[in-house]
């Protein structure tokens, strides 16, 4: 379960979208580049902390329900020690917010580095391959819950031309919905006036004006160019 769910969802957008036909097959097999990294550094995660449970289990010492100083001294050690093995792998936002896809032949990469990787801490960015930022709509409502069910283009300003990208994804029969956002939260964490975000809440592309052959975007992103 550690990355069955991340590794499910992201099986399960690919196989829907060639399925539905709009898809070429190939986009499939961007699914272990993307997913197998992520999975082996949870598998050496959770190694670790089983290994290093096996080992205070066995080092239990004999005084551990013993009444006293002693007693105490030996419960409170054994307890601090026991959090801060299990915190290393419940508290890990980096693990579970921070990764990124950075070897995805359907994502258009720019020439901006991902934040620094780290199992426990986890830093916002729009960088391709990283997991859209989330902010608070009006109302509170989440800006995942705004998404489209496919593709959705967030605009930060409204003004920005999009219809290339809309008409190169609608004669590719690509399911894309324009999402325009102005508050003013967003402006600090989406540093582009577009934002391509797939299915499973990743960018696929960013920048400040659509490209200049929006169907070859749409092409990498469906697939058909992997």
């Amino acid at each position: 379960m550690n990355t069955g769910v991340a590794d499910a969802a992201d099986l399960a957008w690919m196989l829907a979208a060639t399925l539905e036909g709009w898809a070429d097959p190939r986009i499939l097999e961007a699914y272990q580049p993307e997913r197998q990294p992520i999975t082996e550094q949870a598998s050496h995660l959770i190694t670790e902390v089983a290994v290093r449970v096996m080992k205070q289990r066995r080092e239990v010492p004999a005084n551990i329900e013993e009444r006293g100083p002693e007693g105490d001294a030996a419960r409170a050690r054994i307890a601090k020690e026991a959090y801060a093995i299990d915190a290393r792998q419940q508290c890990a936002v980096g693990l579970n917010y921070g990764y990124y896809y950075e070897n995805s032949p359907i994502i258009a990469y720019d020439d901006e580095t991902h934040p620094a990787y780290g199992m426990h801490h986890y830093r916002s960015s729009t960088v391709p391959g990283s997991r859209a930022p989330h902010i608070w709509l009006s109302g509170r409502r989440s800006l995942y819950d705004a998404f489209g069910r496919y593709y959705t283009l967030l605009r930060t300003d409204h003004a920005a031309d999009v219809s290339g990208l809309v008409e190169a994804a609608a004669q590719r029969g690509v399911p894309l919905e324009v999402l325009d956002v102005e508050r003013p939260e967003a402006f600090s964490v989406y540093d582009r006036k577009l934002t391509l975000v797939r299915p499973d809440q990743h960018v696929a592309w960013r920048g400040d004006e659509q490209p200049a052959v929006p169907s070859d975007l749409i092409d990498l992103v469906r697939g058909s160019r992997a």
